[in-house]
Formats: C-alpha cells, structure tokens, sequence
C-alpha cells in the first residue's frame, strides 16, 4: 500500500440517517471498548431498565448529547451494514490483511483531532462520508519497536506533507502504516476509517432470511 488518494471513489457508505440508526440499536453502543468518547470530561452513569443485559450501553439521547460535543469514534463496526461489510471485504482480498471499520463523528469542527499529528501500526484507508476534512500526509517514520513507551500520537514533524488534501463526500485515501498524518475538521463530519493488519478475518457472507 502506499499513500494515494481519490475524488468520489466510494460514494454513500454511510451517511447520518444511517448511523443515526446504529445509535439507536443500544446493544451495539457499549462502552469503553466499542464507543470511545474522545476528550470527554467527566464520566457519565444512566439508569438501565430491569431487561439490560449490557448495563454499559449508551443511552441514545445521552450518546447523542456526547456526539454533539466530543470527537467519537465506534470501533468493530465492520459489519454494522451491507455496505461496510462489502468494503471491508473488497479490502481483504485486495491486500490480504484483516479489516476492522471505525466509524468517526466530529460535529463540531473546532475540536482538534485528539491524536494530533500521528502514525498508526495499522495500514488504513479511510472514507470521508459526510462534510469536508483537511488531510495532510508526511513521509513514513520507521519506529525502532512498537509499543508502550513509543510516541505515536501528537507528535511533531519536519518538511512538508506529501499529500494535502481537502476530502468530501466520498473521496478515499490510503495512509499506510507509520505515516504521519493530521485529520482537521471543516465542517461537521463522519468518516469510516478501515485498519488492515494480518491475522484471521471473519466471514463477510451477508446473511438473508
């Protein structure tokens, strides 16, 4: 994989009605590990009905309060819908790598990316579904290891990017892994990010009853 981007490449995997949707399945919405409330400032509890099996799933309207006013992202969403199960398996027999989808939301676009300039250990390519997102890609950092102790996330970097970019409605862009790169915020927006790493996938088959 190397770094590339393209104008209008996946046009509607997922829009706000959509995940407004996803929202409101609150099984789906469990905390911490699949909804992550970027920068929150204090910790939330909700009363939960007497047949509340996961007692951490969000509430809607109180996700809702939390989207509106953090950065947040939903991991294992890969087959939250047709449409992204079908992208993540296009992914997997293109590269041979498992693929996960992290749904991002930003509604409001004075919030600064919570990682900053960083690289990731995953290769990903990243879908902008809704509003407008100012990429920028350096070239690649080689870390010596991974792991705890090395600085991944809101670091600094010299030269000019190799991409800048001004991402809308489904333009796609590739940012292999240890490539720096800075995701701002234009106006409210919603990306699918897809990871790669190797390891087993799941099945991709779309079940119909």
């Amino acid at each position: 994989m190397k770094p590339n981007f393209k104008r209008g490449y996946s046009r509607n995997l997922l829009r706000w009605k959509e995940l407004s949707t996803l929202i409101n399945i609150r099984p789906l919405m469990s905390a911490p590990h699949r909804v992550s409330i970027n920068g929150m400032e204090q910790k939330y509890t909700w009363p939960n009905s007497i047949w509340s099996i996961d007692k951490n799933c969000y509430p809607p309207l109180l996700l809702k309060e939390l989207i509106e006013k953090y950065v947040c992202t939903f991991a294992d969403m890969s087959r939250s819908t047709k449409k992204i199960n079908d992208f993540a398996k296009k992914l997997e027999e293109e590269y041979n790598l498992s693929a996960d989808a992290h749904i991002y939301t930003c509604l409001n676009p004075k919030l600064g990316h919570p990682f900053g300039i960083h690289y990731d250990y995953a290769d990903n390519v990243i879908v902008q579904c809704e509003g407008k997102t100012n990429f920028k890609v350096w070239e690649e950092i080689k870390p010596d290891y991974e792991g705890a102790g090395v600085a991944n996330v809101n670091i600094t970097v010299e030269g000019n990017p190799i991409l800048n970019v001004d991402m809308k409605s489904g333009d796609v862009i590739w940012i292999p892994k240890y490539y720096p790169h800075l995701a701002s915020s234009k106006t409210s927006r919603m990306s699918v990010s897809f990871p790669l790493k190797p390891g087993r996938t799941q099945p991709r088959d779309w079940i119909k009853l």
